[in-house]
């Protein structure tokens, strides 16, 4: 009984060894050999989706998505037969308002005004990306913006609960045009705390922001379109780095 004990005990000690030394390979495992291991199990490669998985996706915005909007018009395979609705000087605040309001911006899509809201179900859209913000920070403020965004995207679900969001960042600012009441240091704190809603909601959130912005947290000068102006807005190699980003990270 005592020898069985021994061999059983052996055989399990092995056994141990096989699992976790590779002693059953004819050899032990370095340090590197099993760290690559790890990671190799851990890390998955990056899959870029084809321009044609955005024919189905609808992006709301304001003046930012619209300069995206004129790049995909020019360059087909951006991103593919998205559609675009936006307006202007669109926010999440205004995103709200009736229609008939007298103050209201609200997008123009296929010669009518629409609600936002509606952007899945008017387009027939799967997918749905959505950046606004720049506008309403200034005069919301951060966390009543955050709330605005939350009723926004509960309407669209409400609206289209077949469709997926995806959240996209507010952007930054190029240098020397932030304000008192906007500045990028406000647009961070806004795009922490949008990506902490997303993420307990389990909605897709996307940092267009890091994609343009430079080491100080600036829109970067080449990726401005209007650098005499508001300095927020896109030049074609912005919109094409943004496309690229998006193809990249997607799920």
């Amino acid at each position: 009984m005592k020898t069985k004990r021994l061999i059983a005990l052996a055989s399990a000690i092995c056994a141990l060894c096989l699992i976790f030394s590779g002693c059953g390979s004819g050899g032990t495992a370095s340090p590197e050999t099993t760290q690559a291991a790890t990671q190799a199990e851990t890390v998955k490669p990056k899959t870029t989706v084809d321009a044609s998985w955005f024919d189905d996706a609808v992006f709301v915005g304001d003046s930012v998505t619209l300069a995206l909007s004129y790049y995909c018009a020019d360059n087909p395979d951006a991103l593919g037969k998205a559609q675009f609705f936006c307006a202007g000087s669109l926010g999440y605040g205004s995103a709200l308002w009736a229609l008939d309001d007298p103050e209201a911006v609200h997008p123009y899509y296929r010669g009518e005004v629409h609600l936002t809201e509606d952007c899945a179900l008017v387009t027939g859209a799967d997918k749905v990306f959505v950046m606004l913000g720049i506008n309403d920070l200034g005069l919301y403020g951060i966390d009543d913006t955050l709330k605005n965004f939350k009723t926004l995207l509960l309407n669209i679900n409400s609206k289209s609960p077949g469709a997926k969001i995806y959240v996209q960042s507010v952007t930054p600012m190029i240098d020397g045009k932030e304000y008192e009441s906007l500045t990028n240091e406000m647009i961070r704190e806004f795009n922490s705390k949008l990506k902490a809603a997303c993420d307990a909601s389990e909605i897709p959130y996307l940092d267009i922001y890091g994609v343009v912005a430079d080491e100080e947290g600036f829109l970067r000068d080449d990726y401005c379109g209007d650098p005499d102006a508001m300095g927020i807005h896109f030049t074609d190699a912005a919109c094409e780095l943004w496309t690229k980003y998006l193809k990249e990270n997607v799920q």
